[in-house]
């Protein structure tokens, strides 16, 4: 609970240092084990080696006097003079009878089992105690031979070993908590970075950006996401501030024109009957454009709030489809020749439910009749790509100039807004088209030539199999 109290540096300092400490003492641990154990091995062999060299003093030196069990003779001089400084020797008969106790400073341990063979480990007094016992044989004699070494300074060694291990793991401990602390500043000032910039973005000031590091690490990457998100929430921003100011533009239009022939009504037109007649015509017309407008708003919105939930994708006949459209728009209006082009190949089944697909060429389709001129003349052409399938959409209409063509596709932007008034469309009409064929992560582009007509082209993904 403490823990998730804390900042992210207390955090990350307080978990290095535990971390840290934990390894320290694991390899403090881990070498104070092979220290003991190499040290005893050591010992034992050293006593080994020192029994063997004994052994081989002894089968020089001693003597055999007949008698029961061929009694085994010493010169204790030579014994005295073959011990070393805190070492014992002393020899024992097959009956465990001790025979030879020669030591120089060496505790008393006759008390040990004297059946015993191999290497022990005593305490003695207080004093650590290493022998070694093994079977002895000179001529006829069988007895045993014990040879003990004082390992205190051994002892002595590992606990200064010890006592400095502790000492190097606690000076690790403040070590890592020093630097652990400095670089956790290091690491997360980035972060700080982008802490602030967030609170000058929260004050409204959509400008701000985080300033990307060199290092190409995990924050620089952090720093480049950000930017470009701020970019497209500040692009968006931006995009539906004109939107409300242009959608507030065009409904105030309609609604000054119909508060006007009403006003007009009030004060004295409404016993003119061409005076009201004008006006009510007037009037519907401009709801008529609120209603048109309103729909295609709300065509927006579902577009938008349907990214969230896709439609289920059915196989459907493309081609189909679009003779569908067009075989409609021939028994709507008389006078337009619409054609149809198919040079597809395959029938795969293109990312699109059919019913986008559909309000999508109804809308492309009724921009094109709506700035065509007299006679107007529509041709679709399809064909397919490797990964895309490709609808062109071609009228013989008024066509955009350069300087317009790159905003056609902008909520509200209108090439000619006479005209376009005039016709009842809004600038929203290949806005919503631009939506809905991104929508299925395809694209939408337009090629125009002022005075001879305008190609819309879509590229729309295969729906993957």
């Amino acid at each position: 609970m403490i823990l998730n109290k804390l900042s992210i540096k207390w955090k990350m300092t307080i978990l290095s240092a535990i971390v840290i400490f934990l390894i320290f003492m694991i390899c403090n641990v881990i070498q104070l084990i092979l220290i003991q154990t190499l040290t005893v091995k050591q010992e034992e062999e050293a006593l080994l080696k020192r029994s063997e060299e004994i052994r081989a003093f002894l089968t020089e030196q001693a003597k055999l006097v007949d008698g029961e069990g061929h009694q085994l003779v010493i010169s204790e001089e030579f014994l005295d003079n073959i011990v070393e400084k805190n070492e014992m020797i002393r020899i024992l008969d097959n009956q465990g009878r001790e025979l030879y106790n020669i030591s120089d400073d060496f505790p008393d341990i006759r008390n040990e089992d004297p059946h015993d063979q191999g290497f022990f480990h005593t305490e003695v007094h207080k004093e650590d105690l290493l022998v070694y016992k093994e079977p002895l044989t000179i001529g006829s004699f069988t007895g045993t031979i014990e040879i003990g070494r004082n390992v205190e300074t051994f002892e002595d060694f590992l606990k200064k070993v010890i006592w400095t291990l502790m000492l190097g793991t606690l000076l690790s401990l403040v070590l890592s908590l020093v630097s652990g602390r400095i670089l956790a500043g290091k690491l997360l000032s980035p972060l700080r970075v982008l802490t602030n910039t967030m609170r000058k973005i929260e004050d409204r000031q959509f400008e701000e950006r985080v300033p990307v590091m060199e290092t190409k690490d995990e924050f620089a990457q952090l720093s480049i996401i950000f930017n470009s998100m701020m970019d497209k929430i500040e692009a968006s921003i931006l995009q539906q501030k004109k939107f409300v100011e242009d959608a507030s533009h065009e409904l105030r239009t309609p609604l000054a024109i119909i508060h006007g022939h009403l006003s007009l009504l009030k004060r004295w037109g409404k016993n003119d009957k061409e005076v009201l007649e004008s006006s009510l015509n007037t009037s519907i017309n401009e709801t008529n454009r609120m209603i048109g407008l309103t729909n295609e708003l709300l065509r927006l919105s579902q577009i938008e709030n349907r990214r969230e939930k896709r439609d289920i994708l059915r196989p459907y006949n493309v081609s189909e489809t679009i003779y569908e459209i067009i075989s409609n728009y021939k028994l709507i209006h008389a006078e337009l020749k619409i054609k149809n082009e198919n040079h597809a190949q395959s029938d795969n089944q293109i990312a699109i439910p059919e019913e986008q697909l559909k309000q999508l060429l109804i809308v492309i389709v009724d921009n094109a009749i709506k700035y065509s001129g007299d006679h107007k003349e529509i041709t679709i052409i399809t064909r397919d790509e490797t990964d895309t399938f490709k609808i062109d959409i071609q009228d013989n209409g008024y066509g955009i100039s350069r300087e317009d063509l790159p905003y056609i596709f902008d909520r509200f932007y209108r090439v000619d807004k006479a005209r376009s008034r005039d016709q009842g469309g809004s600038g929203l009409g290949l806005s919503i088209a631009k939506e809905m064929v991104e929508e299925y992560k395809g694209s939408i582009s337009a090629e125009s030539i002022l005075g001879e007509g305008t190609v819309i082209r879509l590229t729309l993904p295969y729906y993957p199999s």
